[in-house]
């Protein structure tokens, strides 16, 4: 029996392009007409880049392609499966072992064939020739603009604004642009970050003590590891000079402008992030002069590059440890719901191994939950893996069920309260209509206001029950995995797991049937949530910080130890002079 998959994807929620409704239309025509399939199932992916098949919908469709649920995968067009010679001739090579054909209907290409399936590696070069082409085409833009010092807009860095000036281009025509102006009650903390980074050589310290102090970032979050980290590897705080120009040049980096150098201006950095948003190594930028004002020196900032490179290169205790840790990205902790990642002590030919919060790790007194023996913890989930039975999926898979049911009544109660609210409104508005026309006579119309009141606290009580059914259907979450599917992996988890000795395996193997684990140092409770389960994994909400209230800036001698609106403990505050009695 023929079935078909139909798979379509769109970079980016516009309407620009063919619309994921055209494309899937066109390929439901192309089945009914010329294959003479009725039966067939859609994938979408929308607002997903061809640059790679990390895409929900897609991995679903390969996991579907190798349980052989399709005779045929259909798609628009070529770029729609992948822009990537390497993905594309992988997805055909999965095709092509399960005996399923592929069918492109722009490009009229059909793998059944050889000539369609050379033609089909042909058009997969020149989909991706385009692609680079158009990288190159926006660098080549890049390294123009790079030559006028230009700020591309967006949200400028901590301590400058962007400002929009008038610009008259080279045929003499007025242009806006914009610009980078230091903004007063910032700049003073990017300066704080590098001459602590220097002093404490410690992305983790500098955060820990910006908190301690109060400064927290534009947006009032604390000011992470990471925002320390960027801070100091944003080249656009530096007053150009000779030497940091060579400083890139020898690291790679293309160089404009050096003629502009006047030991004011700042560094106007380009190319730095990647299309996924991740930062590009320093080879790959395009660095020009700025018409903004450096507020470091190049020597300060090499010298924070230079700590940033030894701190990478000392053996931390993150190192490698992921390729030891079986339960690594499946740990949660109970207590803030941030994940737990694993971490290594070593104390000569020792090394203890363990699982710690990520938000403790980065603020120790934001998170109290414990760290997890590794051993211990790894041990205890391979034995409830282990012992396991098919009865014991079977019962939990109909538990989750039940709730699923559960669900539906709530949704169908909600309807039919929704319904009468409906028609308690339209009683009430009858009523009134009703009262327009009558007498002003007390003794009549007493009667019509009961009969309101009456229907209007039926409709708040039937509104607290759809808030209610609403809020248990929230904690009830929709699972896609059949009970087929889990016992499968479970199968294959039994069958392979204590005879391998593959580490990647075996990791695999884990994460087939657990969902994700979370951990409560005070009740010394590990609880495992398999997979198939209506619990999702929870998400870090934004804790509180202490004062949200506290001004960022240093006070007028410049200690740097932040001037409180509320007065800061066991620090005072001078509101004339902001100065820090206790500290200057």
């Amino acid at each position: 029996m023929s079935k078909v998959a139909i798979y379509s994807r769109k970079s980016k929620f516009t309407e620009e392009g063919e619309s994921i409704e055209n494309q899937i239309n066109m390929c439901i025509n192309y089945i009914k007409n010329i294959l003479n399939i009725n039966d067939y199932e859609i994938y979408e992916d929308e607002g997903f880049s061809g640059g790679n098949t990390n895409r929900p919908k897609f991995q679903k469709l390969m996991k579907d392609v190798k349980n052989n649920k399709f005779t045929h995968l259909i798609c628009y067009r070529l770029d729609r499966i992948s822009r990537n010679v390497a993905d594309f001739t992988n997805t055909l090579e999965i095709l092509n072992k399960y005996n399923i054909s592929f069918i492109s209907i722009k490009e009229q290409f059909d793998t059944s064939t050889a000539m369609g399936r050379a033609m089909m590696n042909v058009s997969a070069t020149f989909a991706q020739l385009e692609r680079e082409t158009i990288a190159e085409r926006i660098k080549d833009n890049l390294r123009e603009l790079s030559k006028t010092g230009r700020w591309l807009g967006g949200p400028p860095p901590l301590g400058y604004q962007s400002i929009e000036v008038e610009n008259n281009d080279s045929r003499g025509k007025s242009r806006k642009k914009h610009t980078l102006k230091i903004n007063e009650n910032e700049i003073n903390i990017p300066k704080m970050v590098f001459e602590l980074f220097i002093k404490y050589k410690s992305f983790q310290k500098v955060s820990r003590l910006l908190e301690s102090q109060g400064i927290y970032s534009r947006k009032g979050l604390v000011f992470s590891r990471e925002l320390v980290k960027q801070t100091i590897n944003n080249p656009v705080y530096c007053i150009a000079d000779k030497k940091l120009i060579e400083y890139f040049r020898n690291n790679g980096a293309e160089t404009y402008g050096s003629e502009n150098i006047n030991g004011i201006n700042g560094i106007m950095p380009y190319n730095r992030r990647k299309d996924n948003g991740s930062f590009n190594s320093i080879d790959n930028w395009i660095i020009s002069i700025g018409e903004h004002q450096g507020i470091i020196s190049g020597d300060v900032w090499i010298k924070c590059q230079e700590i940033s490179k030894e701190i990478k290169k000392q053996a931390s205790n993150r190192q490698c440890t992921s390729q030891e840790a079986l339960l690594s990205g499946l740990i949660v902790c109970s207590n803030c719901n941030s994940g737990m990642a694993p971490r290594q002590n070593k104390s000569g030919n020792y090394t203890y191994r363990y699982y710690s919060c990520n938000l403790k790790n980065k603020s120790a007194n934001r998170c109290d939950n414990d760290a997890l023996n590794a051993y211990d913890a790894e041990d205890y989930v391979i034995k409830k893996l282990n012992e396991l039975t098919p009865e014991d999926i079977i019962q939990h898979y109909e538990e989750m069920k039940k709730k699923q049911y559960i669900k539906i009544d709530n949704q169908n109660q909600i309807n039919e309260n929704l319904k009468e609210i409906e028609k308690n409104k339209q009683a009430i508005s009858n009523l009134v209509m009703k009262m327009a026309y009558l007498e002003n006579d007390l003794a009549i119309l007493e009667p019509f206001k009961l009969e309101i009141k009456r229907l209007s606290d039926k409709n708040i009580e039937l509104e607290n029950t759809i808030k209610m059914l609403d809020l248990k259907n929230g904690e009830i979450v929709d699972t896609s995995e059949s009970l087929d599917e889990i016992l499968e992996s479970f199968n294959t988890y039994k069958k392979f797991f204590n005879f391998t000795k593959d580490f990647e395996e075996r990791k695999r193997l884990i994460r087939s049937l657990v969902k994700f684990i979370t951990w409560d140092s005070k009740t010394r409770k590990l609880d495992l949530i398999l997979v198939g389960s209506d619990r999702e994994r929870p998400t870090p909400g934004s804790l509180p910080l202490s004062d949200r209230n506290r001004r960022n800036g240093p006070c007028r001698n410049n200690c740097y130890n932040g001037i409180s609106t509320y007065g800061k403990r066991n620090y005072r505050r001078d509101k004339k002079s902001r100065t820090c009695w206790a500290l200057c």
